[in-house]
């Protein structure tokens, strides 16, 4: 996907806030997530740009998955309008609590941008439709400028951050924080914007490098990593604010008030988004073990049937085996039988006798061969069996 296929897929988030055309957008926050930080001067009021001499209310981001439920707080100035939505999880970003409050002349807006995310190296094999186009980490201030170039206005110069001190380390990376000023023109009316993004990146060099990439930026060293495996991850949450030239520092100075902007999610709602998100996970396990447990007890019953249906072919060729040795010997028992009788029988002839069945008395006995027995006398075989 290109950088403006990117930007439009962001719009196209953006427009569920009541976004209009492809103008600059613009976004801010009390948080530390590239929040417009208190520059000390206090609210102010603008009349043109509807402000309402600093009185203030709180809206919120609500969560439509969880029935509305309240996720994030949101000072705005009382007069402005304000549209917020919460933003699935995307291949390369978090949840995104992204909100714009837009002034009663329609001039002057605020927004939090959707978060944007790439990652890079070899630990990445799966999707990355969807994330930035970069290969490695880059600067906060680089990435101020990449967003100006995508949202085609002008860069003017970089901005101090009121209270950022620099790069601050987090479990497994860095926040890094830079804001610039821009200008472009909505029809023939010359604007102000300032865009500033808060970075949070993450980078894991193979262990055992001796020059790891970035070492000198703040990354942690994954030890454990597998030899030849490295790479990392980096999201943005872009604030931006936008006004008319004329009203543009008044509209700065309302939205640097302290507690303007978006707060701490609240903890009712990350306490149920982290039951949720354990019952999900524990159904998914559960229907994994389920799975597999039948899948093994498939595997079993296949393994028995296969041992019996083998065990019965071994039977049967034990049996057919044995039926063939019995008839092998049954026949080498009838061809020694009649050999034995016909060697006999030549005894009989060579000593000029016969051998004679009584069968009155069953008994067997030798007789000259010159003479022909009568009954109850009949001739067998030598060996005592009738002669066929």
């Amino acid at each position: 996907m290109t950088s403006r296929g990117r930007m439009v897929a962001m719009l196209v988030a953006l427009a569920l806030l009541g976004c209009k055309g492809v103008q600059p957008t613009a976004a801010a926050s009390g948080g530390s997530d590239g929040a417009v930080a208190s520059n000390g001067e206090g609210s102010g009021a603008v009349s043109a740009a509807g402000a309402d001499s600093g009185a203030t209310r709180i809206e919120y981001i609500t969560d439509p998955t969880m029935n509305n439920m309240r996720v994030m707080p949101v000072q705005v100035p009382a007069s402005w309008s304000f549209r917020g939505v919460l933003v699935p999880k995307g291949p390369c970003t978090d949840l995104s609590e992204v909100f714009r409050s837009t002034s009663p002349d329609k001039r002057s807006f605020v927004e939090v941008m959707p978060r944007m995310g790439w990652k890079w190296g070899n630990l990445w094999t799966g999707n990355k439709a969807g994330c930035l186009p970069f290969d490695k980490p880059v600067s906060a201030l680089e990435f101020v400028k990449y967003m100006t170039a995508t949202l085609q206005v002008e860069y003017l110069q970089e901005q101090p951050v009121p209270g950022n001190t620099g790069p601050v380390p987090y479990p497994g990376g860095i926040h890094t924080m830079a804001r610039a000023t821009v200008r472009f023109k909505n029809g023939s009316l010359n604007m102000m914007g300032s865009v500033q993004a808060g970075l949070f990146c993450s980078q894991y060099p193979a262990a055992g490098n001796q020059a790891a990439p970035n070492q000198g930026q703040g990354y942690p060293r994954q030890q454990n990593a597998k030899p030849g495996l490295e790479g990392g991850h980096c999201d943005a949450v872009v604030t931006y604010i936008t006004a008319p030239e004329s009203q543009f520092a008044e509209v700065i100075k309302i939205w640097s008030d302290p507690g303007m902007g978006r707060h701490k999610e609240l903890d009712d709602w990350v306490a149920a988004y982290s039951q949720r998100y354990a019952n999900e996970l524990q159904a998914r396990t559960t229907q994994f073990l389920n799975e597999s447990n039948q899948a093994f007890a498939a595997r079993q019953q296949m393994y028995k049937d296969q041992a019996a249906v083998q065990q019965q072919a071994h039977d049967q060729f034990l049996q057919t085996m044995q039926e063939g040795t019995d008839r092998s010997m049954a026949r080498a028992a009838e061809v020694a039988n009649s050999n034995h009788r016909m060697a006999q029988d030549m005894v009989d002839y060579s000593l000029d006798r016969q051998t004679v069945l009584d069968t009155a008395t069953g008994q067997v006995g030798k007789i000259s061969n010159q003479v022909t027995p009568g009954a109850p006398l009949v001739k067998v075989h030598a060996d005592g069996t009738p002669i066929q």
